[in-house]
């Protein structure tokens, strides 16, 4: 048989409760309100304070020693040679202050053309060659520091940046010798 009209629905009465349309005599509490604040576990996993953020060492003026430079990475087949587009290339190692959108300190850098700090930023390469050519330049960056450093001709300010940057790199080697 084909209903026309769809039936009307008719609630069935429910034990208990009062017939639809008629308020409830009273209201009874589902708990009690509680007498002290609410204390949350701390995860296992998160520090019970938070570590403070590390200062960032930054020195525009050793940055700037980097104009006319000649490159320091020189990888093969990649570095163009070009003096007018060396820049400072930073660090990309944890150990040396890199972390996620953080820069590391500007004493972890050294000078390479543009060719060359796209291929240690981007480049194709194994993330062990990378760290071993920057590692190497490096150290023949701190070698170029020391001569500017040592250079009576340099200004005062590339002096003193220079300065700064070996003693912050020769801390840093001091510390690590600790360990």
């Amino acid at each position: 048989m084909k209903r026309s009209a769809p039936m009307k629905r008719s609630p069935w009465p429910r034990r208990g409760q009062p017939e639809p349309g008629t308020a409830p005599a009273s209201v009874k509490t589902v708990a009690k309100p509680l007498e002290r604040p609410v204390r949350y576990a701390q995860p296992a996993n998160e520090p019970l304070f938070a570590a403070p953020k590390p200062v960032a060492h930054r020195n525009r003026r050793l940055l700037d020693l980097a104009r006319g430079m000649p490159c320091l990475l020189r990888i093969e087949r990649v570095c163009n040679g070009r003096t007018d587009t060396t820049v400072a290339c930073h660090s990309n190692l944890s150990i040396h202050g890199k972390a996620g959108a953080r820069k590391a300190d500007d004493f972890w850098s050294c000078w390479g053309c543009s060719a060359c700090h796209w291929w240690l930023d981007r480049g194709p390469a194994d993330a062990l060659v990378k760290e071993a050519a920057f590692l190497t330049a490096h150290l023949l960056q701190v070698v170029e520091w020391r001569r500017v450093s040592a250079d009576t001709r340099r200004t005062l300010q590339d002096r003193r940046a220079v300065e700064w940057a070996l003693s912050a790199v020769s801390g840093f080697q001091a510390a690590w010798v600790k360990r």
